[in-house]
């Protein structure tokens, strides 16, 4: 299997700690939404309804009333989600579920559609980043059974769709992959689980040449998760439907993201018979072998359902809609360092009505999580939006990896208690000063050296991130730094 960026140490514990350094939610929630004869709802699928890209945020959604079946909406933000522009109308006709994804100037959705008299996989496409679409809504599948609840990834050219199918009879996962962003499709419709009983409610990631899929399946008796990869864009598949849970209980909709080596998922579980709770695991190469035991993420005395997971760099978001304030609500929950620790959960809506279908999508700063779902406050479904600002924390890395004529560089990073930092320098380097700071802006490590480059021991510090700070020949330079072990 083909490897690159960097692995990561094994196994960590997990651990839930209030934390207020991870930014703010801005407020008032953003209702995008206002059509008082129709309904407006993201998808029931589990998949993602918005995707986010540098400055542009893209959300879909499903459009109905009592006589229209159902048509797909579309609405694109060009500065992070501050102001957004028209909906855009994609579909006339028997339109449900949508996913979307974004890379570059493509914008890739998919959607099950019962136009033809049974439910189909559609797909469209922007190629200059939603302001116009190009194909007269593509039909992927053509049979005469149900295909449905698909989920969509893309990375550079190539554009990947996972589905649930019922030609063999029950409910199977089924693929098909676009190497030309969209414009013609390699694979007819690839079976990828073959068995007796029900395998459902497929969600798809890929990063490169890596395509990780999750589902639920009911071969066991119960419902239970089950994974599956391939390492060269969807041509052959890896692990023979490897199965993640084995709890005899229910597992259902679960929720993908990956980044490099790490693959992160979330489900909703009901291991303990009383309620469902959010599950988490996570692989740090390349979905091999798996980290943590089916974290229980939340443990709260109601329902906690529908995750919905994404990922940038060493942060990991998951947002789901719960139930502990007597009524469904939006629920938000990070890690900062690859999920090995979180923060305490947060409430992102307070409207004693419903607030369900949720989907988040992350970014760069300044805005580095973005969220879309269907709210009941005003007595019919509408789409709402709430963004997030990074936390400010007085230390930055710089953007470029050379400042002036001092040249710094940080190795391993991530590390595991150990990290080199060397200077390059075209002037000799005198007394240098380096100062290693947490996400608040606190100092926790001061090192005074004259070596060109020195080896430091962070054990006494916790899993996270950090910025290293060095200081010489009157000039700075910072570099982020993460430990995790």
């Amino acid at each position: 299997m083909k490897r690159w960026g960097f692995l990561f140490a094994g196994s960590c514990g997990m651990v839930l700690a209030s934390c207020s350094l991870y930014g703010q939610w801005e407020n008032p929630d953003k209702r995008l939404t206002i059509y008082p004869s129709y309904s407006d709802y993201g998808s029931r699928n589990n998949a993602w309804t918005i995707a986010a890209q540098d400055s542009f945020v893209h959300i879909v959604w499903e459009h109905r009333d009592g006589t229209n079946p159902g048509e797909l909406y579309y609405v694109q933000s060009i500065d992070y989600g501050a102001t957004f522009g028209p909906h855009q109308q994609l579909t006339t006709q028997n339109s449900h579920c949508p996913s979307i994804c974004v890379f570059d100037s493509f914008v890739h959705i998919a959607w099950n559609d019962i136009r033809n008299g049974n439910y189909e996989i559609y797909y469209n496409r922007s190629s200059d980043y939603g302001a116009s679409w190009d194909i007269d809504n593509f039909r992927l599948t053509n049979i005469a059974a149900n295909s449905q609840y698909s989920s969509i990834c893309c990375s550079d050219s190539y554009v990947h769709i996972a589905w649930q199918d019922e030609r063999d009879s029950n409910s199977e996962i089924y693929y098909n992959r676009s190497s030309d962003y969209g414009a013609s499709w390699d694979i007819d419709n690839f079976r990828l689980t073959n068995d007796a009983d029900k395998s459902e409610r497929p969600s798809i990631c890929c990063s490169d040449s890596c395509v990780h899929m999750t589902w639920w399946d009911d071969r066991d008796g119960g419902s239970e998760i089950y994974y599956n990869r391939s390492s060269d864009y969807g041509t052959s598949w890896d692990i023979d439907n490897f199965r993640l849970t084995n709890n005899a209980d229910w597992d259902w909709y679960p929720s993908i993201c990956c980044s490099d080596s790490c693959v992160h998922i979330a489900w909703q579980g009901w291991k303990f018979g009383s309620k469902y709770e959010i599950y988490y695991n996570r692989s740090s190469d390349y979905g091999t072998s798996w980290d943590i035991d089916n974290f229980r993420l939340i443990n709260n005395v109601a329902n906690s359902q529908y995750p919905s997971i994404c990922c940038s760099d060493s942060c990991v978001h998951i947002a789901w809609q719960d139930e502990r304030d007597g009524n469904s609500e939006v629920y938000y929950n990070r890690s900062a360092d690859y999920g090995a620790n979180w923060i305490a959960d947060e409430g992102l809506t307070v409207d004693n009505s419903t607030s369900e279908y949720i989907s988040v999508a992350c970014t760069k700063c300044p805005y580095d999580a973005h969220i879309a779902w269907t709210d009941w406050r005003h007595g019919i479904e509408e789409i709402y939006y709430k963004r997030h600002k990074c936390p400010t924390a007085g230390v930055s890395e710089d953007k470029e990896l050379k400042v002036k004529s001092l040249e710094l560089r940080v190795y391993p990073n991530p590390c595991m208690g150990k990290t080199v930092i060397k200077l390059s320098s075209h002037q000799a380097i005198k007394e240098t000063n380096i100062k290693i700071y947490d996400l608040s802006g606190k100092l926790a490590k001061h090192v005074l050296t004259t070596q060109q480059g020195v080896e430091i021991n962070l054990e006494e510090l916790t899993n996270g991130i950090y910025f290293v700070r060095v200081e010489t020949n009157n000039y700075k330079a910072t570099r982020k730094l993460t430990i995790l072990r």
